[in-house]
């Protein structure tokens, strides 16, 4: 009988947040789990359903942390807040190290395609938030006379979105957060001259 092992949950979510933003959910096998997060085979099935249980469970907490910490700031700042995002999107000093392996929520799109509704009711869910505060900033700026009036909040968030995707591609690919450095500085760029000149 293998002897039990006492992991605090949260720790053993975030061990396996790791393991499946790293190497995705198909290349993640029960034991590599057992491994790196210290839970047992039998705690896994029963204290947290199994791994794919696991894996959705570890995409709720990204997705609770993403919206509340990652682009709550986006809101509320108008253009010079969305720019400041995409900059610190592509800075290694700022970030945790697992980061460089892309958005986790980005490579699980990928790998499913569409295929599986659980994943997908949480894939809606993080292109709603993200899409959301990049037309909620842009009202902001378009609101408070920031940009020109005839300035097409939806088409430019449409933009920002595609943006952000290909960011994330491009640190992915290259498992460097600072290898979307200049894409990022350039985008900032291009939202900061968005802004009317007085």
């Amino acid at each position: 009988m293998s002897r039990s092992r006492k992991v605090e949950p949260e720790a053993a979510l975030d061990a396996a947040q790791a393991l499946f933003w790293k190497h995705g959910f198909g290349q993640v096998g029960t034991r590599q789990i057992e491994e790196e997060t210290g839970l047992t085979r039998f705690t896994l099935q029963t204290s947290y359903g199994g791994k794919k249980s696991l894996f959705l469970q570890t995409l709720d907490a990204y997705l609770t942390g993403f919206e509340t910490d990652f682009i709550s700031g986006i809101t509320a700042g108008g253009l010079e807040s969305i720019a400041n995002w995409f900059e610190l999107r592509a800075s290694s000093a700022c970030l945790p190290e697992v980061t460089a392996c892309g958005c986790l929520m980005l490579n699980t799109i990928v790998e499913f395609q569409g295929q599986d509704d659980e994943v997908n009711r949480r894939s809606n869910r993080f292109m709603k938030a993200l899409r959301g505060s990049f037309i909620s900033a842009l009202k902001s700026a378009k609101e408070d006379g920031l940009v020109d009036p005839n300035f097409d909040v939806d088409a430019k968030a449409e933009l920002l979105l595609g943006i952000s995707i290909s960011l994330n591609v491009i640190i992915r690919g290259a498992e460097d957060n600072s290898a979307g450095a200049k894409m990022a500085a350039s985008v900032a760029t291009m939202i900061r001259d968005w802004r009317v000149k007085s």
